[in-house]
């Protein structure tokens, strides 16, 4: 069982679970099997490909304009996770012929190994950088709603956002927030979904200490913790002894230092668009249209906007490190 789970995209992915799931009722209402021989298999894939490398892609691509799923074939980075195939959308959708984007997702919590339902730093800097060694595509997009995690991975993968070859866009579709907009400062363009109900911020780093001693004293425990002769320091920050003074000094200078890794990397990768009169660094978190205004992002748009765009900067050659590589555009629009 164990097998099947880590090793097949229908077990594992939320949309194509969802996407089958819908599917399957349909063909029950209408008196037919659930499954056709074939597909009541799983669809299986390889974790590494011929050089080692993490290759965990969904098999299926959107084609955003009418918000369908359809398979793709199951080969290289053109069947990636997400895959978006940059096209028109009615009036004003820029013409990004002649581009693949992959589109990644960060979205819940920021973990570094990640767990059944999300991936973690390290499947995303993998999948970042079979991206960028995949022909077939030109550009990528970030699609973020999360609010941070752990500081851990991070910022590995904000160092391979801002070093991929080929442009990254960010999309935040709701929140961008902590680890999150760390990782999303990177890219080259960031889109937020909305003006009212987007968010993007929370710029700062926290731990939390619980002191549980009085309500274990209170359920009748007396806790004590035994260390050996030189383990002085050992587990000083826990639940069920004092926080000593100089335990949280040396828990301040670890924020500290974090929270001033954090700041560089975001004014780095947002040089010369934050607002000079705000403190976008207090923690605070920014609807849409105030993260706008202190350039946390820049622009309002949909996941199609950031699509466009970064198949635009492919061509242009106008991101961080923009590649040429562009492919034949392919439409799934009415399929």
């Amino acid at each position: 069982m164990e097998d099947l789970l880590t090793s097949s995209a229908w077990a594992l992915e939320s949309t194509y679970y969802g996407l089958a799931k819908e599917r399957i009722l349909a063909r029950l209402a209408q008196g037919l099997p659930a499954l056709v021989a074939e597909e009541s298999k799983p669809r299986r894939y390889p974790h590494v490909d011929k050089d080692g490398y993490a290759t965990m892609w969904q098999a299926v691509a959107e084609a955003i304009g009418n918000g369908v799923l359809h398979p793709a074939p199951a080969a290289g980075l053109a069947a990636s996770l997400g895959q978006v195939l940059a096209g028109p959308r009615g009036g004003g959708s820029a013409n990004t012929s002649g581009s693949k984007v992959a589109v990644l997702p960060i979205q819940g919590t920021v973990q570094k190994r990640g767990g059944y339902c999300s991936l973690g730093t390290k499947d995303l800097v993998a999948q970042l950088n079979a991206a960028n060694r995949d022909p077939e595509i030109a550009a990528i997009v970030l699609d973020i709603d999360s609010p941070g995690g752990q500081v851990d991975g991070t910022e590995e993968l904000a160092q391979a956002c801002a070093l991929s070859a080929k442009p990254v866009v960010a999309y935040i579709d709701g929140l961008g927030a902590s680890a999150a907009y760390w990782i999303a400062s990177q890219a080259s363009y960031i889109f937020i979904n909305s003006a009212s109900t987007g968010y993007a911020g929370s710029l700062g780093v926290l731990c939390m200490s619980i002191n549980q001693e009085a309500f274990l004293e209170k359920q009748g425990y007396k806790v004590e913790i035994l260390r050996s002769g030189r383990a002085v320091d050992k587990a000083r920050l826990n639940p069920v002894e004092p926080l000593s003074d100089a335990v949280r000094a040396s828990v301040q200078a670890d924020l500290d230092q974090i929270g001033e890794t954090f700041i560089a990397a975001v004014e780095k990768g947002r040089a010369g668009k934050l607002s000079t009169k705000e403190d976008v660094f207090t923690g605070k978190v920014y609807r849409g249209a105030e993260a706008k205004k202190h350039g946390l992002v820049d622009a309002i748009g949909s996941l199609q906007d950031a699509v466009n765009k970064a198949a635009q900067l492919a061509q242009s050659g106008s991101g961080k490190l923009a590649s040429s590589i562009t492919q034949t555009l392919q439409l799934h629009n009415g399929i």
